[in-house]
């Protein structure tokens, strides 16, 4: 029994009569080799030429070697960019979560940090607000009411200064990722939070 191959497909014969028009004789060996090729994305022709692999699943053969077509190659930048923007998303979520301690906090709690910051801000505008939420957390701690709504509008502050400024930074890199013409422009961007910024 001996192996051919022709048209990327390989066919087992007794005789060169049994296989197709054209096919070649190959070793087990070439066999092996061929196949590999095949499954790695690359164009055998049937003078047993292997084809660089198949760059992206954009690329199509056009009997020569790899093309990228204006329609697939604006496809692929698109798709591209929308990754780029998850990454750079998921970079922006993860550096605020690890800022705010989310990891240390339990989500029940976290659900009253929106209340906590409203009771605050309206403590400090004045000092006769109502702040129920604080006033039972104070009590729970055994703390004075004041001190904690002084803590809380602090926290407060901060952590909308740093949410701006991270979410600057994340509009910025989308802005970039917007405007990039290819993909060598795409791969430069990235999330860069600069901490002696935010510190000041």
């Amino acid at each position: 029994m001996t192996i051919y191959y022709k048209d990327r497909a390989f066919y087992d014969a007794d005789t060169l009569d049994q296989a197709p028009e054209g096919a070649r004789p190959i070793t087990p060996e070439q066999h092996a080799g061929l196949l590999a090729a095949l499954n790695s994305g690359c164009i055998v022709s049937d003078d047993l030429t292997v084809s660089p692999p198949r760059p992206s699943e954009y690329h199509e053969w056009d009997g020569k070697g790899w093309v990228l077509k204006p329609t697939a190659k604006k496809k692929m930048l698109q798709e591209a960019k929308s990754e780029k923007l998850a990454e750079i998303n998921r970079a922006a979520q993860s550096y605020i979560d690890r800022a705010a301690g989310l990891d240390k906090v339990p989500e029940f709690e976290v659900a009253t940090w929106t209340t906590q910051a409203f009771e605050a801000k309206a403590w400090h505008a004045d000092p006769n607000a109502v702040t129920p939420t604080l006033d039972a957390i104070a009590a729970s701690r055994g703390v004075p009411p004041d001190v904690l709504r002084q803590k809380a509008y602090e926290k407060t502050l901060k952590f909308e200064l740093l949410t701006a400024h991270v979410a600057g930074l994340r509009q910025a890199a989308e802005d970039k990722i917007n405007a990039a013409a290819n993909l060598d422009e795409l791969t430069d961007i990235s999330l860069v939070i600069d901490l002696k910024a935010e510190a000041e």
